[in-house]
């Protein structure tokens, strides 16, 4: 009776344990699977001397070499065709992603390259980071004067553009900037950037997507095994680590990222402002006055 094992234990297993068998000891599984990803077949090393260390001895079980040659299937190009696939990879951190959504869109990643690399370190990619910090944005000035504060403003036209300070007789009478162009200064999200968490969760998704279609493809191939999918959480930041083990097979994976957004990022609550011993002693005087003058006014 086959064994039900989940994907990526199977791939660790072939990759880690049964392919760098006969093979020179000092040579990583990611080697071997390189070479055999790369040519097709398995390198030969019977007649190799070079490191002197000896070889792992034993054969790979042909199950292993099944798997193999299902990973060497796989495409090494996987991208994100519209802004509803790439949303989610932010979860609730979408609404501040900005840039971040378009570059990703632009980008390419290796899906066999990640299921090989993850299968040989025995990992999975990184998704979970802190929560972005916020940083005002600044334009360098001429010298060696202090940075300028970016503020936009929306002009009589209502186009966004790009206010300066007031001067003159325009600050006394509208302020530093003219309040009627709603002025605003943009945000820049750093430590981690959006575009790094997204890069990251779009390698995850891309590793994951792999793993489901190597499940169905080595379903009924294997003499010892019968895979299934993987237990990994397809979007954990949203959903969590719900294991999920099934067999998807002839699904439009292309539908798989649909999510519910929340509608902001979550923040931590604000302190409670640090009132300084003067505010506190000219708060308290201003409270004596004002007692005082009541106590006048009843007394008349």
């Amino acid at each position: 009776m086959k064994k039900l094992i989940d994907i990526e234990k199977l791939l660790q297993w072939a990759m880690q344990d049964e392919l760098p068998k006969g093979q020179a000891v000092a040579a990583s599984a990611w080697h071997v699977l390189t070479q055999f990803a790369t040519l097709g077949v398995r390198v030969q090393t019977s007649g190799f001397q070079g490191d002197g260390f000896g070889f792992t001895p034993g054969a790979p079980h042909e199950d292993a070499l099944i798997v193999a040659a299902a990973i060497k299937s796989l495409g090494t190009v996987a991208r994100f065709d519209s802004v509803d696939q790439v949303l989610p990879l932010f979860g609730d951190l979408a609404p501040i992603a900005g840039d971040a959504v378009s570059a990703i869109m632009c980008a390419e990643f290796d899906s066999r390259s990640l299921v090989i690399s993850c299968a040989t370190l025995g990992k999975r990619p990184a998704w979970r980071f802190e929560h972005p910090t916020p940083y005002q944005m600044f334009a360098p000035t001429l010298g060696a004067g202090k940075p300028r504060a970016i503020v936009y403003g929306v002009d009589a036209d209502g186009d966004l553009v790009e206010l300066r300070r007031n001067e003159g007789r325009a600050r006394k009478r509208d302020g530093e900037y003219t309040m009627a162009m709603s002025p605003r200064s943009p945000i820049n999200w750093h430590d981690p950037s959006m575009v790094h968490i997204g890069e990251c969760r779009a390698e995850y998704v891309a590793w994951h997507v792999a793993l489901v279609s190597l499940a169905a493809t080595l379903s009924g191939k294997l003499s010892a095994f019968d895979p299934v999918a993987p237990g990994a959480a397809r979007l954990p930041w949203i959903t969590g680590e719900t294991p999920a083990s099934r067999v998807i097979d002839g699904r439009d994976l292309s539908s798989e990222f649909a999510a519910e957004l929340t509608t902001a990022p979550k923040r931590k609550a604000a302190l409670r402002p640090v009132e300084s011993p003067i505010e506190a002693e000219s708060v308290a005087a201003y409270a004596r006055a004002s007692r005082t003058k009541m106590r006048k006014l009843v007394a008349v």
